[in-house]
């Protein structure tokens, strides 16, 4: 098996989402300085990056991160798809319908739709104007995919401003505002240099912090050789 990373490496010089906080890195130590090791502070918003909305994060009584059973993080069946969107524009029932025979058996559904370039030509595009999930497309997913435990992609956030009224609703339906089931959210992954057809197994690894609706992961894809 040959594995690859799914998730950024954390980079204060990366986009976040528009007026929200990001990284930074303060020095706490230095070799150079004359201490005997290097060290540092770092000031992490918890939706920088790519992260793992666990249901705590729209949903007052969802589980947070460090609650979440490790079963939801280990995914046997995942499913990568190529699904080309453009600047602004909504992951809809119409989008997702086509794709339901294949998602049938899924654990974790991960979509490809190309706006990942735009990340790095293009940074503040990507975060003000990326696809997001509508409505009515986070609800029929959440009525259609009852064995997904988890549902990533390659754009910032499941929201967009260009799109704002559907944010937060969208997310409140995944995550379980109003049902026993839930879908948890990974935001941001890299995923352009992925063969779909090698996937065989994902891992996402949390940084479990109590008391934190979500948090950073870093993502393994285990691929065939």
């Amino acid at each position: 098996m040959n594995y690859q990373f799914l998730s950024y490496p954390l980079d204060a010089n990366d986009p976040g989402f528009p007026g929200e906080p990001t990284l930074t890195i303060q020095p706490a130590t230095r070799i150079a300085a004359g201490d005997a090791y290097n060290s540092s502070i770092v000031h992490l918003f918890n939706h920088f990056g790519t992260h793992f909305d666990a249901p705590a994060h729209f949903n007052p009584h969802g589980r947070s991160i460090a609650e979440l059973d490790i079963s939801h993080f280990i995914y046997e069946r995942p499913l990568l798809i190529d699904l080309p969107k453009g600047k602004a524009s909504l992951v809809e029932p119409a989008d997702l319908e086509p794709l339901m025979p294949r998602v049938a058996d899924a654990d974790c559904l991960i979509l490809r739709t190309g706006l990942e370039a735009l990340r790095h030509s293009e940074p503040q595009e990507y975060a003000a104007r990326g696809c997001a999930f509508s409505i009515d497309g986070a609800q029929y997913l959440l009525d259609h995919a009852p064995h997904l435990k988890a549902v990533g992609f390659d754009f910032i956030s499941l929201a967009s401003p260009a799109n704002a009224a559907h944010g937060v609703k969208a997310h409140q339906i995944l995550l379980g505002m109003y049902s026993d089931a839930y879908i948890c959210i990974i935001e941001d992954m890299a995923l352009a240099h992925i063969d779909a057809s090698r996937l065989r197994r994902v891992i996402a690894m949390p940084l479990r912090v109590r008391g934190v609706d979500s948090g950073q992961v870093s993502i393994l894809a285990e691929l065939a050789a």
